[in-house]
């Protein structure tokens, strides 16, 4: 029983899902998956840096055969070594390392909220372009009611001879496009459940009214995602050139190795200076004092793709804000448009009662009744898709402005 109430919960998600609910959804497809395994492929990355710095600690274990013994070398010998290594000063590579690092998980992380973000705004516009869709429809079909009830109401006046054949056909063909219209508002719908599913990984077969954006009380914009990401990425690069240019340092190094030999002479000498345990540390400074340039010239390459990058950064910048203030502007036609959108449907609305009127009364044909029964689905129509776009304008506005649109659903 409750496998049935499971199944049946999860056909009505299916089958009506709300705007939160498919932006939840998709939120976790296979393109943020992929993007989520990149920050943990960094994450490790950064941690098996952080472990390489730490002090080393190598085993050796050697068994030897000689062919001539001699005093100081027995014919056959085993010998066990242990190592251990500490870089102390590498020329600060390891602070570039670690920050070149830290700035690729950073800009892996920035990626996924951008993704999800972007993501956010795909599925708002389809979902209220599908109600818009649905909208269509259903004035279609209120239409298309009204147009066949009066080429019922024609024809009964065509079969006494008090209407001429033209004023039928006139009123059979409206019909008949009307239907089309359906057809095609019907396949646009479809179109839009399938790019849904594509974004879920789900099937949809339909979506629930209701759901509104709401714009921020403060208005106020961030830095989006994306270019945040890209500053990181930037930064990554900087330090990554930092770490060419630390080559040109000296290194400072421990080594500290222990070693225990057993010796098996086939002469045992009287006297051997040979020891069995010996333990040897050393203090080394490796410097590179000269390579013709080339780590001069590595870290002047990555340098000036650093440079690029910050380019491209603030090129960007100016982008998005160019975009924050065409979608302000366009929000604020939007609005507009809602506003005449429902005088022009008020209008249309009562002139078509006046016309119907007239029409039944037979002051005028029925090419006004027809032009007016249009005029006000028309309207009707144009309405409903003004507010849904109204709703598409404020999730824009949003997006450009920097912030997550979930918040404001």
């Amino acid at each position: 029983m409750r496998v049935v109430l499971s199944i049946l919960c999860l056909e009505l998600f299916l089958h009506a899902s709300s705007l939160q609910e498919l932006i939840d959804v998709s939120q976790k497809n296979r393109t943020v998956a992929s993007a989520s395994h990149v920050v943990a492929s960094k994450e490790k990355a950064y941690e098996s840096s952080k472990s390489g710095y730490l002090p080393t600690l190598d085993l050796l274990g050697t068994y030897q055969n000689t062919y001539d013994e001699t005093p100081t070398l027995a014919q056959n010998s085993l010998r066990a070594q242990a190592s251990l290594k500490y870089v102390i000063y590498d020329g600060g590579k390891k602070e570039s390392v670690y920050g070149q690092l830290e700035s690729t998980v950073a800009s892996s992380k920035k990626s996924v909220e951008a993704i999800k973000n972007s993501i956010s705004l795909d599925v708002a516009r389809l979902y209220f372009e599908y109600l818009s869709l649905e909208a269509d429809k259903t004035a279609t079909l209120q239409e298309i009611e009204q147009l066949k009830a009066e080429l019922k109401r024609v024809q009964l006046f065509y079969e006494s001879g008090s209407v001429t054949k033209d004023e039928v056909a006139k009123i059979d063909s409206r019909t008949k496009s009307a239907l089309v219209a359906l057809q095609e508002s019907e396949l646009e719908s479809q179109k839009i459940l399938h790019t849904l599913e594509y974004y879920t990984t789900q099937k949809v077969s339909s979506v629930q009214k209701g759901s509104l954006v709401h714009l921020p009380q403060e208005e106020t914009t961030l830095l989006r995602a994306e270019i945040q990401a890209l500053e990181d990425e930037a930064s990554s690069v900087l330090f990554s050139a930092k770490a060419l240019k630390s080559q040109n340092n000296p290194t400072l190094y421990f080594e500290d190795t222990l070693s225990y030999t057993d010796y098996y002479f086939d002469q045992k000498p009287l006297n051997s200076s040979l020891v069995d345990t010996q333990n040897i540390a050393t203090l080394n400074v490796a410097w590179n004092i000269f390579d013709f340039g080339s780590r001069t010239q590595a870290y002047e390459s990555k340098f000036q793709e650093y440079l690029s990058k910050k380019s491209s950064i603030e090129h960007e910048k100016h982008k998005a804000d160019v975009d924050y203030r065409l979608a302000k502007k366009s929000l604020e036609i939007a609005t507009a448009k809602v506003e005449a959108a429902n005088a022009t449907l008020e209008a249309a609305s009562s002139t078509y009662e006046l016309i119907k009127f007239k029409y039944q009364n037979g002051t005028i044909d029925n090419v006004a009744y027809l032009l007016a029964l249009s005029e006000k689905y028309d309207a009707s129509r144009g309405y409903e898709r003004a507010m849904n776009d109204l709703e598409i304008k404020k999730a824009e506005l949003i997006y450009y402005s920097g912030k997550d649109i979930k918040e404001f659903l």
